[in-house]
C-alpha cells in the first residue's frame, strides 16, 4: 500500500504456485523455500533498503534423516513439476477458448487432457500432473524414484498433447 504509516508484510517461504488463468497467472501453494541466505528489498519513492535474512530447516526434519541438499532436490523437482501444471493449463485454457466450434479434433484432444466434471470420471492428463504436485509438495521429504519417472512420463506426453494442438491451428 502506498498510504503513509505501518505496512506488514509476511512471506510463508513458498515462490508463486502454477500459472492458473490470465486472470490469475501466479497460483497459491508454490514450492517452499529450501533453508539458506535471502535478502529483502523494500523501495519506498526513490529510497531502497535490502537487508540480509536466513532461512533455517526444521530441525524435526533433519532429525528424521532429510538433508539440506534432499530439500534442494525437492525443490527444483517441484519446480518442473509447478511448471508442468502451468502448461498443462496453458493447454487447458487454448482449448476452453477455442470453445465448442473448436471441431473435432479440439474435441476429442480436450477428452484426453480435461477430466469430465462427472463424480467416479477417469482422471485424465491435467489431474494426473495435479496429482503429481501434490504428491511432493506438501511435506518436506526425500524424492523418490517413482515420482521422478512419473514426472518424466507426464512431461513426455503433454509434449505430445500441445504438438497435437499446435498442429491443429
Amino acid at each position: 500500500d502506498k498510504t503513509a504509516g505501518m505496512h506488514r508484510f509476511t512471506w510463508d517461504l513458498r515462490y508463486p504456485g502454477a500459472w492458473t488463468s490470465a486472470a490469475r497467472p501466479e497460483g497459491a501453494n508454490g514450492p517452499v523455500a529450501v533453508p539458506g541466505k535471502f535478502a529483502v528489498r523494500l523501495t519506498a519513492g526513490s529510497w531502497t533498503a535490502t537487508k540480509p535474512f536466513t532461512v533455517v530447516e526444521d530441525p524435526r526434519i533433519t532429525k528424521s534423516g532429510v538433508t539440506v541438499e534432499d530439500l534442494r532436490e525437492q525443490f527444483e523437482h517441484n519446480m518442473r513439476v509447478r511448471d508442468l501444471v502451468s502448461d498443462v493449463n496453458h493447454l487447458v485454457a487454448r482449448i476452453r477458448a477455442a470453445g465448442a466450434k473448436a471441431g473435432s479434433k479440439v474435441n476429442d484432444l480436450a477428452t484426453h487432457i480435461i477430466t469430465p466434471a462427472v463424480r467416479y470420471s477417469k482422471p485424465e492428463l491435467q489431474t494426473h500432473i495435479a496429482y503429481l504436485y501434490s504428491v511432493t509438495n506438501s511435506t518436506d521429504q526425500k524424492i523418490g524414484r517413482d515420482v521422478v519417472e512419473r514426472y518424466q512420463v507426464l512431461r513426455k506426453e503433454l509434449d505430445q498433447r500441445i504438438a497435437e494442438m499446435n498442429a491443429i491451428k
